[in-house]
């Protein structure tokens, strides 16, 4: 091991000052671990350090030597824990020695990363996955960082921030959130907001896709942001077909089928090329992903494009990095990992998500958060959650009459919102306009679209 990838001097003091003052006991060890030390001699006396302060035992060169006479190289424990005691010339500096034992420790974490990459390009794997454990090497380096970061803050430093940010609001000059596009919705929830993940649910072809698809073109369409879609069901063009039928008004089967397109719809199909050309509208489409890739793609279109919405079609085809054999458990690490990624992106995440088909025997048939399939994590993890609903069996559901069911909202009321499916164009519009209105409403004093208004519960 070269001498500048650890100071013995550091390591020492450290050791030093934590046996002179037994108050630094607690930070240091917030800052440290016993892998960050090299010498075997400090990584010892350190854990029997940390262990005598957990037992709330006192802790000098003595007690070291009553719990534990003798250390592993053959030396006795007082004659060596006093020995770096009376060498250590002060207990002033030990944040300078813990921040000095703590850079060297990653510098070691990143030569021996280098070396592993270099083995695995010799064994002859492929510059893809050597690029994947790279990269997966450096985040968590990047994770475990060179110095401490305070972990808390008193409620006085966080009220600046908090002000300017309502003030701001206020004057319209941020945003909280991207809204949605669809009125009634947005008056249940708080928008798209950095940070939050947003679940949508539903049965199959009811129109998650859909919904999480309108939402990141209103983004990158409408307001010109850059939306990021990850879908592992569909390929890319099936995609971008949804996209040109619901921007064009033209009817995707007619697209797909291309024979069947009318003079009319060649309008359309220009029409909305020419909205989505330039939109920052991102697709992946690797139906292979983990979750490790997920992150990766995300954090580099953010630095190098910037990132306004990540969209998930859908969690239940995300597969674990590690599998664990049960497919609970690697959903629970998914959704939490999405979490996380939300926060560390600060952009919010709309993930997709199958429902269990439990709601379909309970008398209205309208699915709960709790129908969420393959663990209930999503739902404790989740800001928000939106449940596609549609009663195919009511004449409304076969006109495309939809209920958004806002089960969860953490940060305002739940209740439900109807909007109008459009099937043939594959989007979701707003419930408004001229309607015809039979007698039977007109006797009750009451029109059909002012039965579908947004509800709320508190």
């Amino acid at each position: 091991m070269r001498v500048d990838l650890y100071s013995e001097e550091s390591e020492y003091g450290v050791i030093g000052a934590m046996l002179l003052q037994a108050e630094l006991i607690e930070a240091v060890t917030e800052r440290l671990v016993v892998g960050d030390f090299y010498d075997p001699v400090c990584q010892e006396l350190f854990q029997l350090i940390r262990a005598c302060h957990e037992q709330s035992l006192p802790v000098d060169v003595v007690t070291l030597s009553e719990q534990k006479p003798m250390l592993a190289c053959g030396e006795r424990t007082l004659f060596v824990a006093g020995t770096i005691a009376s060498n250590t010339p002060s207990t002033a500096n030990w944040e300078t020695y813990a921040k000095i034992v703590k850079q060297r420790s990653v510098a070691r974490k990143v030569v021996a990363a280098a070396d592993q990459i270099k083995q695995r390009m010799e064994e002859g794997l492929s510059l893809d996955e050597v690029l994947a454990f790279g990269q997966q090497a450096w985040v968590e380096l990047e994770a475990e960082g060179t110095t401490a970061r305070k972990e808390y803050r008193f409620i006085g430093e966080i009220l600046p921030a908090a002000v300017d940010g309502i003030d701001a609001r206020f004057n319209r000059q941020v945003i909280l959130g991207h809204d949605t596009g669809l009125t009634d919705l947005d008056g249940l929830v708080p928008g798209l907001c950095p940070g939050h993940l947003v679940v949508v649910g539903g049965l199959p072809g009811l129109g998650k896709t859909t919904l999480g698809l309108g939402f990141a073109e209103r983004i990158a369409v409408q307001h010109q942001r850059p939306a990021l879609v990850f879908s592992l069901e569909m390929t890319d063009v099936e995609l971008v077909n949804r996209s040109i039928a619901a921007a064009g008004t033209v009817p995707l089967k007619r697209i797909n089928e291309g024979h069947s397109l009318e003079d009319g719809d060649w309008t359309g199909i220009t029409s909305a090329v020419s909205r989505l050309k330039d939109a920052p509208l991102i697709i992946c489409d690797d139906a292979s992903l983990t979750l490790r890739g997920i992150r990766r793609i995300a954090r580099s279109v953010k630095r190098e494009y910037g990132l306004d919405v990540v969209v998930i079609d859908y969690i239940g085809l995300i597969e674990a990095d590690q599998k664990s054999g049960s497919r609970y458990q690697d959903v629970t690490e998914i959704s939490r990992g999405i979490k996380r990624l939300a926060k560390e992106l600060a952009v919010p995440i709309v993930l997709l998500a199958q429902l269990n088909r439990g709601s379909t025997s309970r008398p209205g048939k309208k699915p709960t958060k709790s129908d969420l399939r393959d663990s209930g994590q999503i739902e404790a993890d989740a800001d928000i959650v939106i449940l596609v609903h549609r009663d195919m069996e009511s004449e409304a559901g076969q006109n495309g009459v939809t209920e958004l069911i806002v089960d969860k909202n953490r940060h305002g009321p739940v209740g439900s919102c109807f909007v109008q499916h459009q099937g043939a164009y594959h989007r979701f519009v707003n419930l408004a306009g001229p309607r015809e209105v039979s007698q039977e409403e007109v006797e009750m004093g009451r029109t059909f679209a002012s039965k579908f208004k947004g509800r709320k519960t508190a």
